[in-house]
């Protein structure tokens, strides 16, 4: 089986927020563990072939993983917001407890690396973004 990335990067983010289900999700997707491994490796190196590319801009395959990567992520949740984010950022550095940031703030793993991969882009962009989340994580 073969995918485009549009579908691979669908089913990343589907098995990202599955926690336990994540071998009901690759069943309901025609997948065990061994293809979706064959699966994962191919489309990982194919994204790392790309980055490595020497050119300037994000490659289009890049850019398309990403775009459906985050659509996908939107079916799965609300968003942690940037204070949120930088709450659970905060403890984690505190504490370098992952498990214990995330059970003091009341937020999922899967919500938390969904957040990490959109607010991380957003703050490496935007000025306003850093700004909120740098004042997140002193004010909180």
């Amino acid at each position: 089986m073969d995918l485009d990335v549009e579908a691979y990067a669908a089913l990343m983010a589907e098995l990202a927020a599955a926690g336990d289900a994540r071998g009901e999700v690759l069943l309901r997707h025609g997948l065990d563990e061994g293809s979706w491994d064959v699966i994962d490796t191919r489309w990982q190196g194919r994204l790392s072939d790309a980055v490595d590319v020497e050119d300037d801009g994000v490659p289009e395959i890049v850019t398309r993983y990403a775009a459906a990567y985050e659509e996908a992520q939107r079916r799965f949740g609300e968003l942690l917001s940037v204070e949120q984010f930088a709450r659970v950022t905060r403890l984690l550095g505190a504490t370098g407890d992952l498990r214990a940031a995330l059970a003091r703030t009341g937020v999922k793993l899967a919500d938390f690396v969904r957040a990490s991969e959109h607010w991380s882009r957003r703050i490496a962009e935007d000025p306003d973004v850093e700004r909120a989340f740098e004042d997140a994580l002193r004010d909180g």
